[in-house]
């Protein structure tokens, strides 16, 4: 597979042809009618490993991305041919047209071909010409494929956004403590998709955007998560590092499981046994516990589980315990302390659920894409705990909804709710 870029002088308008077989010039006559299209289809960004992921294929695509891609498959193609991109704007208008790429160079007959090109989106004249779009490709001046896409303002694809987005110049809070555990891959029962992921990420959110010293964050994930690790970093080491007046963020997402005979919730480390709790399992009463005891002024608790004995982190829900159907309502701990605020992804007897189409769960993308800007209504550059859990509540509800009806139906939890005191819990320059 061959890659050829094409750079646009002011515009960071990039080309890639990626094709399967290419070699020599050849004056064989074309072939056009014997040429076969397969698919095409259109991406938000790019990365190689992606080209034909049927997951990635979208039709909207967002200001803050830093591509529109638009790619082709070909079948049965013989003699010498080119390929050309049209990319038309919501004001009728060609935006832009490549040059006639030639392709199939060595005009033998190969079985297949697929090409690709992208536009620059983020920082470039695109990035203000919202609306819907139109893209064309020509094989030897014939049309052979056409999408339609609609590019919205804001974020789209946060793992782009967080990782490779825009400078943030953040200074650095040591005051600023983090607890990140992701748990995936577990040791007694099904996996919890993505948690491990969106642990990572989030990581690097709250260094990045929120200031916190990397030497401050605290991240677990699979099998350095169990039971053990988890209760000596509780316990003891973070208790011997924070102090009076600092901020701590602590961050769950994997399963969470009830014990059936007293119906107490608790978090499930790598290692923890859903049938087995009890002994296994580190309780949601005993965190808050935990998290009361650290002299932090403010603490600031997101937890991406459900208690209710399901699992939501794949297509199909799944009981977690053994020979127990249906979901079991369980005991919802108070939290006492009022230096502590809650954003659980969904109530005691739901389903927290993924989202496979954006590969994370459900309540962290919405809570990444809030916390990164979205979730500021009244823009005033700031984003307050209950700014954050009306965005975060809107979408998860609709979207759950949209993907998988009311069975799995998903309304996140904010305690206290109201909030009742004067907090700003991420305060965030959005400049």
């Amino acid at each position: 597979m061959i890659f050829m870029s094409f750079l646009r002088k002011q515009e960071s308008i990039y080309l890639l042809l990626c094709l399967l077989l290419l070699g020599g010039c050849s004056s064989a006559p074309k072939k056009t009618a014997q040429v076969q299209i397969i698919e095409s289809g259109l991406y938000r960004n790019y990365q190689s490993e992606e080209l034909l992921n049927p997951l990635k294929k979208t039709d909207v695509i967002y200001t803050q991305d830093t591509q529109a891609v638009m790619w082709v498959k070909l079948k049965d193609i013989e003699g010498n041919h080119t390929l050309r991109w049209d990319w038309i704007s919501p004001d009728k208008n060609v935006y832009f047209k490549t040059q006639d790429f030639e392709i199939n160079l060595d005009s033998r007959k190969h079985n297949l071909n697929t090409s690709v090109h992208r536009i620059g989106i983020r920082g470039e004249k695109a990035e203000k010409l919202t609306g819907e779009w139109q893209v064309n490709v020509y094989l030897d001046n014939y049309l052979i494929a056409s999408r339609h896409f609609n590019l919205l303002s804001g974020i789209g694809d946060i793992d782009s956004y967080i990782t490779k987005g825009p400078e943030i110049r953040i200074k650095q809070d040591k005051t600023k403590w983090a607890i990140l555990i992701g748990i995936e891959k577990y040791r007694n029962t099904t996996p919890a998709t993505y948690s491990s992921h969106d642990a990572t990420l989030m990581k690097e959110y709250l260094n990045k955007f929120a200031g916190i010293p990397e030497e401050n964050i605290f991240l677990m994930t699979d099998d350095k998560a169990t039971k053990s690790e988890l209760e000596m970093l509780m316990q003891d080491r973070i208790k011997k590092l924070v102090k009076e007046g600092d901020s701590l963020y602590f961050y769950y997402a994997g399963h969470g499981i009830p014990d059936v005979g007293d119906q107490t919730p608790y978090i499930l480390p790598s290692d923890g046994n859903p049938d087995n709790p009890r002994m296994s399992g580190y309780p949601l009463e005993r965190l808050y516990k935990d998290l009361t005891d650290l002299k932090a002024k403010n603490i600031y608790l997101f937890i991406d589980a459900c208690f209710s004995g399901m699992s939501g982190r794949e297509q199909k829900d799944t009981m977690l315990l053994a020979g127990r159907p249906g979901t079991l309502i369980v005991k919802d701990p108070v939290i006492a302390s009022e230096k502590i605020v809650l954003l659980a992804a969904s109530r005691e007897n739901q389903i927290s659920n993924f989202y496979k189409e954006e590969e994370h769960g459900l309540f962290t993308y919405y809570l990444l894409k809030g916390m990164i800007g979205e979730a500021d209504i009244n823009q005033d550059r700031k984003i307050n705990i209950e700014e954050l859990y009306n965005y975060i509540s809107n979408n998860v509800e609709s979207t759950s909804r949209r993907l998988f009806g009311m069975n799995r139906y998903q309304v996140p939890v904010l305690k206290p709710s109201p909030v009742g005191r004067e907090i700003n819990p991420i305060l965030i320059n959005l400049e």
